[in-house]
């Protein structure tokens, strides 16, 4: 009976070493296949070390998600920018400014949404490349202004570098 249980114990615990063992490979694989090609590198890897998807190496449903927090974010710039120009606005450069980040927004939340509808068919180069015209559309919004308003500055990073994190990912799947 001892040798029973001593055999079952071994076979348990080799189980639970290969499981738990490879956990951290498939994160560490997915982390430093993605993040090193991203513009920020340092925020890729502390936002995706505790996604679950990564333990998983399920890397088309990260993908989803970080499209899903890209547009999520896109929106809440648009609506940022929309509430700006409802304020007074004493400079007519910055007025004009703000109607083209409009548009860039715009253009931006339709591309991410366009990402989602081309996941569920898996088509990863047409969504690299409309995740990475989502970035430069937010490029190109702060890019007009001297000073970048400080709350669109920070929503706006945020596009950026979830559209680049999408776009990345997409890129290795392909």
């Amino acid at each position: 009976m001892a040798k029973f249980w001593s055999s079952s114990l071994f076979f348990l615990s080799f189980v639970l070493v290969t499981l738990f063992g490879n956990i951290p490979n498939v994160k560490a694989d997915i982390l430093d296949d993605v993040c090193p090609k991203t513009i920020n590198p340092p925020l890729c890897f502390q936002v995706l070390r505790n996604d679950p998807y990564v333990y998983k190496g399920d890397i088309h449903s990260l993908l989803s998600i970080v499209l899903s927090i890209a547009q999520d974010n896109t929106t809440s710039t648009y609506n940022l920018v929309q509430s700006i120009l409802q304020q007074s606005i004493k400079y007519p450069n910055m007025k004009d400014q703000l109607i083209g980040c409009l548009k860039n927004y715009k253009y931006a939340s339709d591309n991410l949404e366009s990402c989602n509808d081309l996941l569920r068919i898996s088509n990863y180069r047409k969504i690299s490349f409309l995740a990475s015209a989502a970035m430069y559309e937010s490029l190109a919004c702060n890019q007009g202004f001297r000073d970048v308003p400080p709350q669109l500055k920070q929503l706006s990073k945020v596009v950026q570098e979830f559209s680049d994190i999408s776009a990345v990912i997409a890129y290795d799947l392909e």
